[in-house]
């Protein structure tokens, strides 16, 4: 009940928060442009440039951007004297990305690729321990970057401080949870006792030393060492009742490394349910991510994105409502809040636009000192009666 009650407040304020951004990018404006637009004016175009690139053949230049720019970060690739950027957005992004759509919403979209998806299966674990490793790393990149190699240079602020964190504390309670889980006893009965009818306790215990054999169970019950009969006889319930939906923990190569640390302590933490503590700061601080998602820097992995592929399917030039537009995403698709990168996807896209080689003001200031013209993806026109 709980857990679905912080998932439904999480995911309406996720919502709220979404529209509220996308309401201001059809109502405030920025720059010294025209600012007497109608809103149903900009809306109205916001709705044509959407269906001109459903129904366009552009999408597939929609898609490569997405791909190229969105998530390999390509562009980012380029700036030569800071390859780290790259590396750091790569991990992070690609990371999170896998882990959001094939392990968040496994249920849904890892069942589409995989009919009888589970968690506890490969490839899944495996690639489920890679990302996390590669967020982790990502993380610690950003980190250095901002501390040493880049000190002075990128200012961190409450915002970059809170990405930081709430990716860290997802990532490493994950972690952590699945490492818990790997050692537990509790966790272990109670698996038997859902999907198994092995009720004989000379075969539980089978089962159980196996298990502890094979698969990282601490156990007070089992001593060691085990005879070959009782493994064999493990192995046989195991491929009865277990098999189908567990993989070896080993390909779990983070997470089951961690078990072996915490291996010492195992049985206190299971006494005092310690799995079910992290369980409950994993699944909230999920929540707590996603609510905020829309007012705080990680809503840049939306704008970034969407304002890249305004920029792809953009005519040539573009009426005053879509420039109007154009310019409050990509005032949200400014990664760096503020702080522009050489090879920023949004500030290479509104560079070539401009056709100046200038230093590049961080955007906030920037904004405030070009016109409206000079702040859309492409040329604003000169007639309404040239649209986008």
């Amino acid at each position: 009940m709980f857990f679905k009650a912080t998932l439904y407040t999480a995911l309406f304020i996720f919502i709220l928060g979404i529209a509220y951004k996308i309401c201001r990018w059809f109502v405030n404006s920025v720059g010294t442009g025209d600012r007497n637009i109608a809103v149903s004016q900009r809306i109205a175009s916001g709705a044509k440039s959407i269906l001109a690139m459903i129904f366009s053949i552009r999408l597939f230049s929609v898609l490569k951007v997405l791909v190229v720019d969105g998530l390999l970060q390509f562009r980012i690739l380029k700036d030569k004297n800071d390859i780290l950027a790259w590396v750091m957005h790569f991990f992070i992004f690609a990371g999170f990305i896998f882990l959001l759509v094939f392990h968040a919403l496994g249920p849904i979209f890892s069942v589409a690729v995989y009919p009888d998806y589970q968690s506890t299966l490969n490839p899944f674990m495996f690639l489920r321990n890679l990302c996390g490793v590669l967020v982790v790393a990502g993380l610690v990149l950003a980190v250095i970057r901002r501390t040493f190699t880049m000190k002075g240079r990128i200012k961190t602020t409450g915002m970059d401080v809170y990405a930081i964190t709430i990716l860290a504390v997802i990532i490493g309670s994950g972690f952590l949870l699945e490492s818990l889980k790997i050692t537990s006893r509790a966790e272990f009965e109670g698996m038997v006792a859902e999907y198994s009818d092995i009720d004989d306790p000379a075969d539980r215990l089978a089962l159980e030393s196996y298990w502890v054999d094979k698969y990282g169970l601490v156990a007070p019950t089992v001593v060691a060492p085990v005879s070959s009969q009782t493994l064999a006889k493990g192995l046989e319930l195991h491929e009865t009742s277990c098999l189908d939906c567990h993989s070896r923990p080993q390909s779990a190569f983070f997470s089951y490394s961690l078990s072996r640390l915490i291996k010492p302590f195992a049985l206190g933490l299971d006494r005092i349910a310690a799995r079910t503590a992290v369980r409950y700061l994993h699944f909230l601080a999920c929540f707590f991510g996603l609510a905020m998602l829309a007012f705080s820097k990680m809503f840049h992995m939306i704008s970034t994105p969407v304002s890249l592929v305004i920029a792809e399917v953009a005519k040539p030039y573009q009426n005053h409502a879509a420039a109007a537009n154009r310019q409050m995403i990509e005032l949200d698709g400014c990664r760096h809040g503020g702080i522009c990168h050489e090879q920023c996807p949004v500030r290479k896209r509104r560079m070539q636009r401009i056709e100046q080689s200038i230093p590049y003001s961080p955007m906030l200031t920037y904004s405030g000192e070009m016109s409206a013209a000079k702040l859309g993806s492409r040329k604003v026109s000169s007639s309404e009666a040239k649209d986008a």
